[in-house]
């Protein structure tokens, strides 16, 4: 299962978006239980949300 770049950059973009403005990392927008291309956005975006927030602390 590949991600578009699309999905990609999106999820990137609003990971980074939620770990500046200390956004709850519950607020993820893709499922975790969902099918496999949802559970590899969640992955992702969390993997970003992180980055991002020690990154900025």
């Amino acid at each position: 299962m590949t991600l578009s770049e699309l999905d990609h950059r999106a999820a990137v973009t609003t990971a980074r978006w939620a770990a500046l403005t200390r956004r709850p990392v519950t607020e993820c927008p893709y499922n975790p239980a969902g099918d496999a291309r949802q559970r590899a956005l969640a992955f992702l975006w969390v993997r970003i949300y992180r980055r991002t927030q020690s990154a900025g602390s």
